[in-house]
């Protein structure tokens, strides 16, 4: 089961006011916390670029699994303007966040290829498995022959 966003994963909160503490203020039995800018960052609509530095499209919705944990993103690939292009289910472990000073992009662990040959992802709203494209498992390692045998 999954669940989805419509907003960004991650947004800043508007502003401290000034006499703000760390640990957060009580808000009618809640608690109000804020968090740096520079910490957190929002990623729909975020532009998402291959190992090369190739546009790869545009994150447009994250799915979660039933404990709440981000389990994929949903890039908008290909295309020009958004005509002919496909939507597709991207493993959350195949993302990198950490682009240093290009915090408006988000980089993937697959190429253009690898997206090309992926099913389109279609609306959980049916039955059926969704298909998310992660990237592949290095063939294990097989010590090599002994010649002396």
């Amino acid at each position: 089961m999954f669940f989805f966003v419509g907003l960004a994963a991650a947004q800043a909160p508007s502003a401290a006011p000034a006499d703000q503490t760390a640990g957060g203020t009580a808000l009618n039995g809640a608690t109000l916390d804020y968090f740096p800018r520079d910490h957190l960052f929002r990623i729909l609509g975020k532009e998402v670029l291959s190992p090369k530095g190739e546009d790869m499209g545009r994150i447009v919705d994250v799915l979660f699994d039933e404990k709440g944990e981000p389990h994929a993103a949903v890039i908008d690939f290909g295309g020009f303007l958004g005509v002919g292009s496909r939507k597709i289910a991207i493993s959350w472990s195949a993302l990198r966040f950490d682009l240093g000073e290009k915090k408006n992009a988000i980089a993937l662990d697959l190429d253009r290829e690898q997206l090309k040959a992926a099913p389109e992802y279609k609306s959980a709203e049916s039955d059926k498995p969704i298909p998310v494209v992660a990237q592949p498992q290095p063939a294990p390692h097989e010590p090599a022959a002994d010649p002396s045998r």
